[in-house]
Order: C-alpha cells, then structure tokens, then sequence
C-alpha cells in the first residue's frame, strides 16, 4: 500500500470534493448507484471494480486499474457516468491517444491534462482515467525514428509510482510556468479496446478448441488478458507491475443491447413527458445491428433517439411515441401473400382500364 494522506483534515478535505455524499457510501452502495441511477446495463464484474476503486480512492488508498474491453462493451461508459453525475471534480476523462500523436517534440504532454485542472489540490487527488490507453502502450514511431509511446510510458510510469511530476516552461503548454504534481494520491485507470491483443488471444483459444468453433460462445465467454500478454503487447514491464487490477469486460450480449434500449425508451418518456413504446422484437433488431456493425451501448442510445426524433418532427405534439416494428423480411412476405392471393383468386384483378 502506498503513503496515506498526510492526516485526517487532508482525507476530509479529500472526501468533500466529492461534491455529493458517495464518499461515505460502502463500495456495494456505489455499485448499486452505478447500475440504477447511473443506468449501466450489465458488466457486473467491471461495476464492481470500478465502485471498489472509488471506494479505496476516498479512503487514501490510491490504485492503478486497467479496464479492457472491445469497442462498445460500456467501460468508458461506466466512468463517463461516475464522472457527469457525480465526480467531475476529481474525476477527469483524457484521451490517452493523443499523447502519442505523430510530430509530438518530447516535451511532458502529461502536463496538459493537469494544467486543465483548475486547482492544486484537485491535480494532487483525481481520479485520472485515460481513455484509449491501448494506443499508448502499442509502438508508434515518429519521423525519425523515435517511439513516442515509450517517451509516454515514462511519464506514466512515475504517476502509477505516485511520485512527484515536474513539467517545466517549455513543455508545450504554452503557460511559461514549471509545474510540480504530487502524485502519492493519484489514482490511475486506464482503458483500452486492445483488440488486436484480443484477436490473437481469441485466435489462440479457438486453435486449442475453447471456442467451439461458435460466434455465440465467443460472445458469452471473456477473454482473459493477463500481465504477460501485456508485455508482450509493447507494455513496459515495470508499468506492468504497478497495476492492482485488470478488469476484463465482457462482449455485450443482444439481451444486454435489448435491456439498454429499453432502459433508453423509458428515460426518453421521463424526459418527453410522454411514453416511449418500442416492442421488444424492434429493440433485439437494433441490438442485432450494434452488434452487426461492431458498435455498442452508445449506438443503440443513439439510434433510438434517431427514431423518436423523426417521429416527433412529424408530430411534435403527439401524445406518445409508439414505434411499429416490421421484421426485415415484411415486405418480401407482403409480396409473397399477394403472389399466392392473386394465384387463388384471379378474378380479383381488376380489367380496367
């Protein structure tokens, strides 16, 4: 364990800028809060990680999670929650990818995300989570040769080490000012798709015979991602070794997309003041195309807003919003039924002219 906080007035000052009361709530309060409030669907496991993590966070016990997961599984979408409900002044969302951006000069662009930051005291206790850390830990070399996810894993090392961060006057910030972090009570998660380490993992299992040969049973069943394979990705292995805890996400389900449109529809008929209706069947299609089209959650939000909103365009005033699912194939059979009517009954077609 690391270096608690200096003494009690710091952790209660800590405690408060949670702005709310989730500081004094038990981890398995917090996931509950996650899950309903919060309106996260699934991904018991990953909610689970997440409320501890924000637990041992308020009681000094700073950490470092990692938290893989394809594209649209819902693992940025669990801290975006924590972040806008709650957290946003201690917890802050940066987009890991563009510390690796080709033509970047070497200065600490760690420095930018906590020159954002709006107070010392919030740079030396946030919860820092790193979206797209994948792209980070993966090799990406500039013009002339230099690795520039090496240069930013340095840096990231020494704050998942919860050692003091010196950003000098030329660090690209433009401020003119040094900056010194304290980072004893930061606490780090990193978040990542990592699929091309999920490609060769899932590969690997289906050479050996775990994957059956079945999509279904890819689907229901998560791949593990240990340190190792961390290593062997392009992660140093000393930052590898700071980690407390890899969280796996599991691939979201159809049932998971379905229940996720649904808890959609019923914010839509708080916020509209009317009901949403989508049938079942209509919201296991969309689930089928987020799945089809390697999106998730965010998608199936999205594409039902859509929805509402052509509806609402056509009539603003309408006293609910009930959409009218067809199966794909509806048309195809409406033709059939004619084809077979007009077969049957040949004198139903009209000769006029």
């Amino acid at each position: 364990m690391h270096q608690k906080l200096i003494d009690e007035m710091s952790i209660a000052d800590y405690r408060a800028m949670a702005g709310g009361e989730m500081y004094n709530w038990s981890p398995k309060e917090i996931e509950s809060w996650i899950h309903t409030d919060g309106g996260i669907i699934g991904q018991d496991a990953a909610v689970k990680a997440a409320a501890i993590t924000v637990y041992n966070h308020y009681e000094g016990r700073p950490s470092v999670s990692l938290f893989i997961g394809l594209t649209g599984s819902g693992k940025t979408e669990i801290w975006r929650t924590l972040q806008s409900d709650y957290g946003a002044q201690n917890i802050v969302i940066a987009d890991a990818s563009t510390l690796t951006a080709e033509g970047w000069k070497g200065g600490n662009k760690l420095s930018t995300i906590f020159r954002a930051m709006n107070s010392d005291a919030r740079r030396k206790r946030v919860i820092l989570v790193l979206d797209e850390a994948d792209k980070i830990i993966e090799p990406v070399y500039g013009g002339s040769g230099t690795n520039y996810s090496e240069i930013v894993q340095n840096q990231l090392l020494r704050m998942c080490d919860h050692d003091t961060l010196f950003f000098g006057c030329d660090d690209g910030s433009g401020s003119g000012k040094p900056l010194i972090v304290d980072c004893t009570n930061v606490s780090v998660v990193m978040l990542g798709a990592f699929s091309k380490l999920y490609e060769r993992k899932a590969a690997d299992r289906k050479h050996i015979g775990f994957s059956f040969g079945q999509a279904e049973n890819t689907q229901k069943t998560p791949i593990e991602i240990t340190i190792e394979d961390l290593i062997a990705y392009g992660m140093r292995a000393e930052l590898a070794g700071r980690i407390n805890r890899i969280v796996c996400l599991d691939p979201l389900t159809i049932r998971d997309m379905a229940r996720i449109g649904q808890a959609e529809t019923e914010r839509l008929s708080v916020v509209l003041g009317r009901p949403v209706k989508i049938p079942p069947d209509a919201l296991i299609m969309i689930g089928r195309m987020a799945l089809r089209k390697g999106l998730g959650a965010r998608w199936v939000k999205s594409r039902i807003g859509q929805i509402i909103d052509e509806m609402i365009y056509d009539d603003p005033t309408a006293p609910e919003y009930v959409v009218e699912y067809e199966p794909p194939d509806a048309e195809a059979r409406r033709q059939t039924e004619c084809r077979t009517h007009t077969a049957e009954n040949p004198s139903d077609i009209s000769t006029e002219m």
